[in-house]
């Protein structure tokens, strides 16, 4: 689904395939890992959605899980077109910004994330018109989590008539329960 994006050739299309390799498998990890020594809580099940998990948990996971597999990896990096981004890629002579939101309505669909995808685009109006946005699905998804392949997807917005940014989007299950649960 990426094929033909805008910028995407070269070493650009090299690197951001490295990068979707590495969410892909960041996905899947987080996908099968429980809370482990106190690690990973906003992944965990909770009762009560006054006290959802808050973005920054997975902003941090997903940092710390990138800075192990490449370099140039930023966290706040301000002035990116008028912004200050989640996470920043730096490469010499490019650069990819991933957006890190939340999403706490009660079902998931893929409308939860439509006002954050003008915003990952944004993020590549003066770079290479790829992006990423990142989120904490905290919906409550009985009888069980959603498979991976749902959870990482490719959108085009178009910014003007020759304008097409390309934003993959990747749904990180929270508020989960382990199997066992569903055989009480």
């Amino acid at each position: 689904k990426l094929q033909g994006a805008q910028d995407y050739k070269g070493i650009v299309k090299g690197w951001f395939d490295l990068l979707v390799v590495r969410l892909c498998k960041f996905l899947c990890l987080r996908n099968d890992i429980g809370v482990v020594k106190g690690r990973y809580g906003y992944l965990q099940r909770t009762n009560d959605r006054s006290v959802l998990p808050q973005e920054f948990e997975l902003q941090l996971d997903l940092l710390d899980f990138l800075r192990g597999s490449l370099d140039g990896v930023h966290i706040e990096v301000p002035h990116v077109s008028s912004g200050r981004t989640d996470i920043y890629i730096g490469f010499e002579g490019f650069r990819f910004v991933i957006e890190v939101k939340r999403s706490t309505t009660v079902r998931w669909s893929t409308f939860s994330i439509r006002p954050h995808l003008r915003q990952a685009a944004a993020y590549s109006s003066s770079d290479v018109r790829l992006g990423v946005l990142a989120t904490l699905d905290l919906s409550v998804s009985d009888p069980g989590d959603p498979h991976v392949t749902s959870c990482l997807g490719v959108v085009r917005r178009h910014a003007s008539k020759n304008d097409e940014r390309t934003v993959v989007f990747m749904r990180v299950a929270g508020n989960r329960l382990s199997p066992s649960t569903f055989s009480k």
